[in-house]
Parts: C-alpha cells; structure tokens; sequence
C-alpha cells in the first residue's frame, strides 16, 4: 500500500462496481479512507469488505444518489465516519438510451437527475464543510488541495444518437467543473471533468 493520499478522505458515488470500485481500490492503496456508495448495499459492502482486507479504511453510504436527502447523508457519512473531506468523485450513473421522438420527459428526467442533478446537489452539501476546513487549515498555516473529479464521456463532448438525455447530462457536467473550478479554487480545491 502506497501512502501519497494518507489521511486523505475520498468519496465516490458509485463505487460498488465498475469504474467506481476500481477508482475506490486505487485511491485505498494510496492510504485514502474511502466512503464507498452504491444503489445496492452488496456490492458497496463487498468493495468496503476488499478495501479493508487490503489494510485501509472504508465505510459504505448505500442509497440511490438521486434521493433528496442523499447528498447531506454522503457528506456526513465521509465527516462523521473519518473526520475530512478531501476528494469528491462524482461517478454514478447509467443510460437509458432511445431517439429523441421516442424519448419520455420519465428518461430524461431519469438520467439528468442521476448525472447532473445529483453531483449539483453532492458538491452544494460538500461546499460549507470546505470552506469550513480550508479557513482552518489557513490559519494553522496549513495548505491541502482538495480534488473533484466528475466523470463525463465522450458523448458530452461530441454527441451521440439515441443518447440525446445522457450527452445532455455529461456535457453539463464539463460545464459544472469549469465553474466549480473557478468558484473553489480558492479554496485550493482541484475540480476536473474526465470523459
């Protein structure tokens, strides 16, 4: 086990499975503690269960991170469970594809409230508690970079048919890192958008 990221407190949404499991093993190896979240509480407790037998620290937050009170209980999952907040990953998700003439307003909404709604409302809950954090450290002379990463894809960037609700999500996600960077970097926080 690496220890760049000791101490370090990572949240990914997500990360029961896929991308996001890989990214919480990756990220645990490198000593971060790690809030692991999936729809499902199996996959979410397995990858807490492989964290653990790895020698680091992990704690799940199941739930759908579309729920209303998700973003508060994710947040205060990461500070009650670990004492920090360092690196927000915003990965969950899934597609529901069809042509824009057979799509209903229940898919889009479905996909832009997975994709973009639920990091908008995740990052929004994290932003009081890293203020509070980056005014503390200041004054102790203390500086930590903190990191978001929203995932995006390549249907954002470019389109692509029968995903018209899903680009429309990603894209805004490219749009919601270049203001989440312009707004946090002050607080020494990194946000970046990978698709």
């Amino acid at each position: 086990m690496g220890n760049k990221l000791e101490g370090k407190v990572a949240l990914i949404t997500g990360s029961g499975r896929g991308i996001g499991r890989e990214l919480a093993l990756m990220l645990a190896k490198d000593g971060a503690h790690i809030v692991v979240n999936d729809l499902d509480s199996d996959p979410a407790n397995q990858t807490v269960k492989d964290i653990t037998a790895m020698g680091a620290k992990a704690v799940v937050c199941a739930g759908s991170v579309t729920d209303d009170d998700f973003a508060e209980q994710f947040i205060n999952t990461a500070l009650d469970s670990f004492g920090g907040l360092d690196i927000i990953v915003n990965n969950a998700g899934y597609t529901w594809d069809n042509v824009i003439q057979k799509m209903d307003d229940k898919q889009w909404d479905a996909i832009l409230d997975c994709h973009l709604t639920a990091p908008f409302k995740i990052l929004r809950a994290a932003q009081p508690h890293i203020k509070k954090l980056f005014l503390e450290e200041k004054e102790k002379g203390i500086t930590n970079f903190r990191k978001v990463v929203n995932i995006s894809s390549t249907s954002g960037m470019f389109g692509n048919a029968g995903q018209i609700n899903y680009a429309t999500a990603k894209a805004g996600v490219v749009g919601m890192a270049k203001t989440m960077a312009k707004e946090w970097g002050r607080y020494n926080v990194n946000v970046n958008a990978v698709g």
